[in-house]
Order: C-alpha cells, then structure tokens, then sequence
C-alpha cells in the first residue's frame, strides 16, 4: 500500500539544479539578460536578484528571474558574485573529473517560489530541466547537475535523455536518480527520497552484475505509488515476482525475490 506523493517529505527548495561552466567562466546577470531577448531558453527575463535586502550600488546583483511556459524560476551564483557549491556525484570517472571544483564553477537555477510546491510535477520537471539545457548551451555551460539523486551529466547525454522524455513521455530515471553499490552487496537508489521521502534497495539477492534496468523500473513505480509503508508486490517485465517491503524505520523500500 502506498502513502500519498503530495504529502511526502522532501528536501527544501535549495540549489536542487545545478549549471556547470569552466572555471571562471559564468555569465553575468548582465550577459544573460542581453542573450534573453534573442535566445530561445526563456521567454522572459525578471529583475535581478541581489544578495542583499536593500541592495546597494557596490553590490553587483548575482542572480536573474527568469520565465519559461509561464513558470517562474531564478538564476543565482552568476559571476561576479560566489559560485555555488559543487556537491559530490556518483557519476562516472570521466564526469567526476569534469566536475571537480578546480576546473568547474556552479550557478544554480532555483524553481521560483510561486511553483516551488509543484517540484514534484514532471510538467514542471521537464520545463526545469529544458531552461537549464538551454542556458548551459548559451553560454557554453560543460554539464548539469541535478544534487538529489547525485546525478552529473554533460550537455550531450542530457539531450538525448530529455529528447526521450519528450517523446516517450517516460520517468527520467536517469537524470532523477542514481544507483550506486553498498558495502554489503545491495544497490541503492540516490534521488527517490526527493520525491516521496524514501530510498529503495535491491537486495543481495538480486544482485547478479547489471541491476540499472530493475533499478530505472522500480524508480519510476515508487516515483508514481508514492510513499511505500506496507508490504507490496510487483513483476518485473519477463514476469518476474518482487516483493517491496518497508524498512523498520520507513526510510527505505528493501526490494526481494517476490
């Protein structure tokens, strides 16, 4: 039985969306408001977003509101204000060299607070994801980074995820989530908790060397059941039984043989 998704805990809207550009290299409000007009990310641009109540004259502004589709959303942590912490990813080698703080540099695209309850809504989802797409290849941005589930993601991979979102119409377990081994053989999921308040391990006993496809199914089940807080079932596309079963403390959905 599943609990309700609006009601789920999640995160607070924070720095969830992540730009990455080489190191140095982010836009200004300034550059991002004159490539507004002719760009095709946003429909809008807003006011500038200062880091202080009562902005002052040395105090540049370091952030930008912008529109998309009628949804508001603000780019903070431009040049030549601070960057935006880069957070740790379970992303591939290649990637993790590509976001070490050394050679990259983050703003960040937060959902406006007028939508900030929707950040659940893949509708909303999609939009996010697309401005961020769009502003990263405006200004030669090297990669996404999506902090919840832990995801880094360069602009080429992105694109063929979203162009399959759009087409489909699929859970982006990709760009939402990662799945990543623990010490006792388990693999879990980095991501799901942002929506519904809960992780899901496979367990042991299904691990048998390529588990991302049990894992991208499973993501988007739980992504649309919701909070898990009884015992459940679910067969795998070939047929094949499992059984989902809350942990004690209800932090995660433990995934068996059914």
């Amino acid at each position: 039985m599943s609990g309700n998704q609006a009601l789920a805990d999640a995160p607070e809207i924070g720095d969830d969306m992540l730009i990455l550009f080489p190191r140095d290299r982010r836009p200004t409000a300034r550059r991002v408001r004159q490539e507004c007009a002719a760009a095709a990310f946003a429909d809008a641009d807003g006011p500038d977003l200062a880091e202080y109540e009562h902005p002052i004259d040395i105090a540049p502004p370091s952030g930008l509101a912008l529109q998309r589709s009628g949804l508001g959303f603000d780019l903070v942590g431009l040049a030549p204000g601070p960057a935006i912490p880069i957070p740790q990813t379970g992303s591939d080698e290649a990637m993790r060299e590509t976001v070490l703080p050394s050679r990259s540099s983050a703003a960040s695209l937060r959902l406006g607070p007028h939508i900030a309850a929707g950040r659940r809504s893949l509708a909303i989802l999609r939009e996010w994801f697309l401005l961020a797409r769009g502003i990263a290849e405006t200004f030669d941005g090297v990669a996404i980074c999506w902090a919840p589930g832990g995801v880094a993601i360069d602009l080429e991979r992105l694109s063929a995820h979203l162009d399959a979102w759009q087409t489909r119409g699929d859970v982006p377990a990709g760009l939402l989530a990662s799945f990543r081994p623990t010490l006792d053989g388990a693999i879990q999921s980095h991501g799901l908790s942002y929506f519904t308040g809960q992780e899901f391990r496979i367990e042991p006993a299904l691990v048998r060397g390529d588990e991302q496809a049990l894992a991208r199914l499973l993501f988007a089940h739980l992504f649309y059941a919701g909070k898990q807080d009884q015992v459940g079932q679910l067969a795998t596309p070939d047929g094949y039984p499992l059984r989902l079963e809350p942990s004690a403390n209800g932090r995660f959905v433990r995934v068996w043989p059914g």
